[in-house]
């Protein structure tokens, strides 16, 4: 038996591997593609994190992520990220991730992006932060005596005396076997492959938190799926990422007029948060039935040097983004909620773990602050393997638990009931599945719409593992979205369009098809 099995390869799961190897403890990483294939290579505007306080601070960083996460944020999750994310991101420079410096000058090159008030993002190869991230996390972990298991598919978790024990897989000839270990941490990413416009890669199937749907174990706020404003809108999928730094840099979003809208609907302009810049163009996009709206780039100076990723990009449908404005729209990018953990990491199932995109730690609430997640990744991968160390066994009531827990009591996770083979006769197609979802439980949604949703999904027959987990995260998704009558963050309900004090919780699913409410143990103010 294993002291760690890791399940993921993007910038949480190997923080996580890095640190527990470098411990000595026996660690097996199981990725469903090749090591370094995760959502975390196509991050393009960085890692924000306060490494100066001359002009910034992590209390002005904790702020602002807290106005982003309209009233969800767990505070003392926030703290934590903002307070240890610098130091794990020196960690990861003496790790030989390089980040982007000014010319002549010892110091990062900053940007800054939607929702934050000052310039704190670094970045790498101007554009492709995340792939030089996992680059680096990658060189990592093979340096390290981690055994690796590519191309593996963790199918479910095990369960024995109410414990998590590790996980069924099909390995790499389809063979199913048992994996088992002490502690199991799921880093699986997110669930962009539940809509047809996506930014996340195709094995970004929400595996972890199907996993956990099944074996009872704590999950929410999934429905807050966060729509990249600005994808470039082209057939190619994913769709390219037409960065947020690109307005951090003075690009402005324009109507099929030309007229720059975002002055109408934000102070903040085109530096909003995501979710009122995204659920702004949708409005355009339905009433004018239109299909795209433009990026204005031509005024960033250096473009092709400062964003190579996205010259290449453009360019490769025939726009000089000096000259040409980019057709952009809403791509479905990062799910805000998840496997609900303490502030280490810990889920409601002794021995099982969760961070990043697949976790719902607290700091995201209900709608991510640009350029956190990288963050979020490096600080509660590391905080579980800290956590392991000094003998933690069970959940405690902090972060996202402590809103869930009645008394002293955990309701814990139970063994997944058995299923039948996968019957693939009469399967519904993925696309289905992404049409269903995308038509009626997109960025704008009501009751009429969510009702669609739900007798659609409850038709479908999954063809493979993979739509299975497709198909439990999008029911859990459209079940919370109809239970939650306000619009709040990612969430934009036309029927109940204003956020109410009533919804200032949280929907958890522990097993049952329909979700439970519970309100914040504690509010987070904002400024």
């Amino acid at each position: 038996m294993h002291d760690v099995l890791v399940l993921g390869g993007g910038v949480a799961g190997l923080s996580a591997a890095v640190r527990a190897a470098r411990t000595g403890c026996s660690v097996v990483v199981v990725t469903k593609d090749v090591l370094g294939a995760s959502a975390t290579q196509y991050a393009q505007g960085g890692v924000a994190a306060v490494l100066e306080d001359d002009v910034d601070s992590p209390d002005l960083h904790l702020d602002d992520t807290l106005v982003a996460g309209a009233g969800l944020c767990d505070r003392a999750a926030v703290r934590i990220l903002v307070h240890e994310g610098p130091d794990r991101i020196r960690e990861l420079v003496a790790l030989g991730a390089h980040f982007d410096r000014v010319a002549d000058a010892d110091a990062y090159a900053l940007t800054r992006e939607g929702g934050h008030s000052v310039a704190r993002i670094l970045h790498a190869g101007g554009d492709a932060t995340g792939a030089e991230v996992e680059r680096a996390l990658v060189a990592g972990v093979r340096a390290t005596a981690a055994e690796l298991r590519e191309r593996w598919f963790a199918l479910d978790v095990i369960v024995e005396e109410g414990r998590a024990v590790g996980v069924l897989v099909e390995d790499d000839d389809g063979t199913r076997q048992e994996i088992r270990a002490h502690h199991t941490i799921i880093a699986t990413g997110g669930a962009g492959q539940c809509f047809a416009v996506t930014t996340n890669p195709t094995l970004s199937t929400g595996d972890g938190t199907a996993m956990a749907l099944r074996a009872g174990v704590a999950v929410a706020d999934v429905e807050f799926m966060q729509f990249h404003p600005t994808a470039l809108h082209h057939p190619s999928m994913p769709r390219p990422l037409l960065s947020e730094a690109l307005r951090g840099e003075g690009a402005v979003l324009r109507d099929e007029h030309g007229l720059a809208f975002m002055t109408d609907e934000h102070p903040l302009a085109d530096l909003a948060p995501r979710d009122i810049v995204a659920r702004a163009i949708a409005r355009r996009l339905v009433e004018r039935n239109l299909d795209h709206l433009w990026l204005d780039a031509t005024a960033i100076p250096g473009f092709s040097t400062r964003f190579p990723t996205i010259t290449k990009a453009v360019g490769s449908i025939g726009l000089d983004p000096s000259k040409d404005w980019l057709p952009c729209a809403p791509a479905a990018h990062y799910v805000s909620g998840g496997v609900c953990t303490d502030l280490d990491g810990a889920t409601t199932l002794p021995g099982l773990w969760a961070c990043g995109e697949a976790a719902n730690s607290g700091v995201h609430g209900a709608n991510r602050l640009a350029s956190n997640s990288l963050l979020d990744g490096l600080v509660f991968g590391s905080r579980i393997v800290e956590a392991i160390e000094r003998g933690k066994s069970a959940p405690e009531a902090t972060g996202v638990l402590g809103d869930l827990l009645a008394g002293d009591a955990l309701p814990l996770g139970h063994a997944p009931a058995p299923e039948a083979p996968l019957d693939t006769t009469g399967s519904t197609s993925r696309d289905a599945l992404q049409q269903v979802m995308t038509r009626f439980a997109g960025v704008l949604r009501d009751a009429e719409s969510l009702r669609s949703a739900l007798k659609g999904l409850l038709a479908m027959r999954p063809g493979s593992e993979e739509d299975r987990n497709l198909r439990d995260v999008s029911l859990a998704l459209v079940r919370a979205a109809l239970a939650r009558e306000e619009s709040r963050g990612t969430h934009t309900r036309l029927d109940f369009p204003e956020t109410s004090l009533a919804f200032l919780g949280r929907f958890f699913f522990t097993g049952a098809s329909e979700p439970v409410f519970a309100p914040l143990h504690e509010v987070a103010p904002t400024r």
